[in-house]
């Protein structure tokens, strides 16, 4: 069994002509774990850890979206131990999801 540790968000740009975004991660078979209202260029931590086997996904998208809108994606984590990063991008905005597998 490995353990999954989400740490950091970098919100590289955001997609909402307002300037700021509201995304949430959501982590396979445990729901959403962070979310929050976020601005371009700045980091912003996640504190989030879980048990997992084999693999597991992560996606990115806007909080209050319906399926596929706002979504960023869909990636999957393997259980190699690292430190690694997720990188996340559409509709003109980019994230990268900094994480740690041991």
């Amino acid at each position: 069994m490995a353990k999954l540790y989400l740490e950091k968000l970098k919100c590289v740009t955001t997609e909402g002509h307002s300037g700021f975004d509201k995304p949430r991660l959501v982590v396979q078979d445990r729901g959403t774990v962070w979310n929050g209202t976020v601005l371009g260029d700045r980091m912003y931590t996640v504190k989030y850890d879980c048990d997992f086997t084999g693999t597991i996904a992560v996606s990115l998208g806007e909080a209050g979206g319906t399926a596929g809108e706002g979504n960023l994606g869909e990636q999957w984590i393997t259980d190699t131990p690292g430190e690694r990063s997720l990188r996340f991008r559409a509709g003109g905005a980019e994230y990268n999801l900094l994480y740690a597998v041991e």
